[in-house]
């Protein structure tokens, strides 16, 4: 048997409090004369036998019962085989305060029962133990030691947060504190619902002789259903074009969805509604169409309603629409009177034309589309302009001459990964197949049939292929060979054509099959800003800025509410890379402002990780517990009394309720043998 408070046990000197009265006994006798005593002497001595066998067992009584009290006070235990005695506690309170716990559970908020459990833990310990709280978004209040008041205090303060950590995260923030703790015995309650997503228990530490408590904590009836995202089917956007957006919703909940509303907000204003029908466990796909009746920034927001779990019901992102998409020609010494006319006189682009001997690099950070038009070589400068500009998210398009330095675009292209220009073949063949399926000929022909007139290509040049970045086959040649291929290169794309815009090549260059994907090339070369980011994913992005030959520092504000700070950024040329790290910690839509003017908008959205509502039940995490080589318990999330459950798992079975009914009973029993005792004796 151990005590947990071994000090109490002092007080078993007071049994010489009942020895010292019962050895003292100062009663005064009344001396009564009778004529004749012969018939009393033996009624005396049986009374004085009989009264001392009784002050005897009152005596031993007492002595039982202060005995038993005392003890109890210092509070019995007996322990279980596997239960050592330690000096001392090191107490880890693991708690998630992360978006699902919003949830309801049977008897109210779960965060808030979460923090009751925590309570209940806390409350099991003693005063002289040590205490960690660890919460999904670290705080410098609790990032010490902190004595039992402490933490109960900093328990009332948990709110639930958009943070989410792992593990591994969370153990290397209690073993930073922990160093600072001299106790031997260290214990970690964890308390979560423990989504399944989220908890891993392979990210336990191993080999250590903590022990580790779950407590689940059970959600009730909840459905949930997320915005999951968003895109458009076109990339490019023009005043007065129609817009097709793409969203896709998940339902989470055990429950079909029937009639949901999904409403789209443009700056403010709403732009398209959508009832969307969801099955239980599945996803669903709308198509919310509208016109883009504005330039500029344009700020998006899609929202539903679906409590109590509200922090997926709205989803943010950002486009632009532009007026035209500026283009670049880089020519030897004459202009190309078939780009001009392709390019030059529609509204929907601003073409510029350069000679290869005074290019003006400055404007490339405003050009969507760079085109080398027959160029015989690419100097070192020229190299290295157009490999920022691609990498950067540029489009460049090369036509070939036929005095080209086939090694000097070879060492150029080799850089992007693209295969390049091979040799030139000297054959005349028609065009062969149409990639109707690319983005840059999807749609534009109604029909395509085998009596359909094909255009003439005269020497065209090979195109290879890398393996390692194939290029996408826009247009082939009779005999298989590639006409014009797309291959991405980092944000940008490098477009490749085996022959020029030039009677010499054929008559390509004039027929419509020809020209719809040069077309689209320059349509689609216009380029967007990310639709949106994804706190705690996506840590940066490139946006343009000014360079107005100052030092400005960027920063960002939140549209609505107080929030602002200096991100991270990084100036590359005309743009400014942007590094977020874990400032942005609300979803919403924020303005880069350089110099007070807003030149950007970014839109953070929080990630669907919290979304689902699939948790380990109490029986799957007892199963991994069993198999897991650490010491794990699962506490009952139905426990009545969890701060006794908890005492009794650390300190033993508790004795104490026992010596106080010991206690009573000799009480009482020294009251009855007080009360009537005395009577039976004087009445014999």
């Amino acid at each position: 048997m151990h005590f947990s408070n071994p000090l109490f046990l002092f007080g078993l000197f007071a049994l010489l409090i009942p020895i010292v009265i019962h050895l003292f006994n100062f009663r005064r006798y009344k001396t009564l004369y009778f004529s004749n005593v012969k018939m009393l002497s033996e009624i005396v001595q049986k009374t004085r036998r009989e009264s001392k066998v009784r002050h005897l067992l009152i005596l031993l009584l007492r002595i039982l019962g202060i005995a038993a009290l005392v003890i109890a006070f210092a509070q019995p235990y007996l322990l279980q085989n596997d239960q050592k005695s330690h000096n001392g506690n090191l107490v880890t309170i693991f708690l998630d305060n992360s978006f699902s716990m919003s949830a309801n559970a049977k008897d109210g908020p779960m965060l808030q029962n979460a923090i009751e459990s925590a309570k209940d833990v806390v409350n099991a310990f003693s005063f002289s133990d040590d205490f960690i709280l660890v919460t999904q978004n670290f705080s410098a209040k609790s990032a010490h030691i902190l004595n039992k008041d402490e933490i109960l205090n900093l328990l009332d303060e948990i709110e639930i947060t958009p943070e989410h950590k792992n593990l591994d995260e969370l153990f290397s923030v209690r073993n930073n504190i922990a160093v600072n703790s001299k106790k031997e015995n260290q214990l970690d309650y964890f308390i979560s619902d423990f989504q399944k997503s989220n908890f891993n228990f392979s990210q336990l530490p191993a080999g250590t002789s903590e022990q580790f408590f779950f407590l689940p904590l059970e959600a009730e009836g909840v459905n949930n259903v997320a915005i999951d995202s968003c895109s458009f089917t076109s990339p490019v956007f023009k005043k007065g074009q129609e817009a097709v957006l793409n969203v896709r919703l998940q339902n989470h909940g055990d429950a079909d969805i029937v009639k949901l509303p999904l409403k789209l907000y443009v700056n403010g204003t709403q732009q398209a509604i959508a009832a969307v029908d969801i099955k239980a466990h599945s996803t669903a796909n709308q198509q919310l169409r509208y016109t883009l009746n504005e330039d500029g920034l344009q700020c998006g927001t899609l929202s539903i309603e679906d409590a109590p779990i509200v922090f997926d019901d709205k989803f943010y992102f950002v486009y632009e629409v532009t007026n035209a998409t500026e283009i670049i020609a880089i020519q030897e010494e004459k202009s190309n009177r078939y780009l001009k006319a392709m390019y030059g006189y529609d509204s929907l682009f601003v073409y510029t034309e350069m000679r290869k001997n005074n290019i003006n690099y400055s404007q490339f950070k405003d050009c969507q589309l760079v085109i080398l038009d027959q160029l015989k070589s690419l100097s070192s400068g020229l190299m290295e302009e157009l490999s920022k500009f691609v990498k950067g998210g540029g489009n460049l398009l090369v036509f070939p001459s036929n005095e080209m330095e086939l090694n000097n675009f070879q060492q150029f292209l080799s850089s992007f990964g693209v295969a390049g220009f091979e040799k030139q073949t000297e054959s005349t063949l028609k065009i062969g197949k149409i990639n109707e399926e690319s983005l840059y000929f999807k749609d534009a022909l109604q029909k395509q049939t085998a009596r359909m007139s094909m255009p003439t290509v005269i020497n065209p040049f090979a195109l290879g292929n890398h393996s390692e970045n194939p290029a996408e086959v826009i247009m082939t040649l009779e005999n298989g060979a590639s006409l014009l291929t797309c291959t991405p290169v980092g944000e940008g794309r490098v477009f490749l054509s085996a022959v020029a815009l030039d009677d010499a090549y054929g008559d390509a260059h004039k027929n419509a099959l020809f020209f719809v994907p040069l077309h689209n090339i320059a349509i689609f070369s216009q380029r967007q800003s990310t639709l949106y980011n994804i706190i705690g994913r996506d840590d940066e992005q490139t946006v343009k800025t000014k360079n107005n030959g100052k030092d400005e520092v960027l920063t960002l504000k939140a549209q609505k509410g107080d929030a602002e700070f200096i991100p991270g950024q990084k100036n590359i040329g005309g743009e400014t890379r942007i590094f977020f790290h874990d400032q942005v910690t609300e979803a919403g839509l924020y303005d880069l402002r350089q110099d007070g003017n807003t030149i950007a908008s970014l839109a953070f959205n929080f990630g669907n990780e919290e979304s689902s509502l699939s948790y380990y039940s109490e029986s799957e995490l007892k199963t991994m517990a069993s198999e897991n080589e650490n010491s794990i318990e699962i506490l009952s999330g139905d426990t009545k009394n969890l701060a006794k459950a908890v005492s009794e798992r650390l300190n033993g079975t508790p004795l104490w309720r026992y010596f106080v009914l010991l206690a009573l009973l000799c009480f009482l029993a020294e009251i009855i043998l007080l009360r009537f005792g005395g009577k039976e004796i004087n009445n014999q």
